[in-house]
């Protein structure tokens, strides 16, 4: 539980590495106060304890961590609910977590439960994260909202020698 402060507070998924980490460093540097999200609890804990160490000055930093498999729509839900039940309203929401697809995962080659592993990670559970949390944001008149996701995912081939069918999913404009 945090104790009453008047820091900001950044929920950030995807903490453990990549643009999440970094967010999470540089914010920490900022005076954010962290919740970090990620899937493997082992590579969490161990990204907590390097940003809490680059951070050694800063003694009034407090960092908590959630493990969270987002492929699984029920464990999302039981996540936003620990989120809102244990932490104050964020001032920021990072969603900086993703998968690309299987490398076999062709337009024609791609199977349902790959197709599904992705839209679940990659879409449905931003959806459920941004409807659970934003509101108290929202309602706080206090909060941003950052989605990070790749350009490539707005690229398509032709075929089955396309793209990553799931990860490449798009409509044209207009349609």
């Amino acid at each position: 539980m945090f104790a009453d402060t008047q820091r900001p507070l950044a929920i950030i998924t995807g903490g453990s590495r990549g643009l999440g980490f970094e967010s999470a460093k540089a914010l920490a540097r900022q005076g954010f106060d962290l919740a970090l999200i990620a899937k493997d609890s082992d590579r969490l804990t161990a990204a907590a304890d390097l940003i809490q160490n680059d951070a050694q000055a800063d003694s009034q930093l407090h960092i908590s961590t959630f493990t969270c498999d987002l492929e699984q729509p029920h464990l999302v839900r039981e996540l936003i609910d620990s989120l809102n039940q244990s932490l104050p309203t964020p001032q920021l929401l990072i969603l900086a977590h993703g998968v690309m697809s299987e490398k076999m995962s062709k337009t024609l080659k791609t199977n349902d439960s790959e197709w599904r592993r992705v839209m679940a990670i990659n879409l449905d559970s931003v959806f459920q994260l941004v409807n659970g949390v934003a509101p108290a944001m929202a309602e706080a008149r206090n909060g941003r909202l950052i989605i990070f996701s790749a350009c490539l995912g707005r690229m398509s081939g032709p075929g089955n020698a396309g793209g990553l069918a799931p990860y490449r999913t798009r409509s044209k404009p207009g349609t």
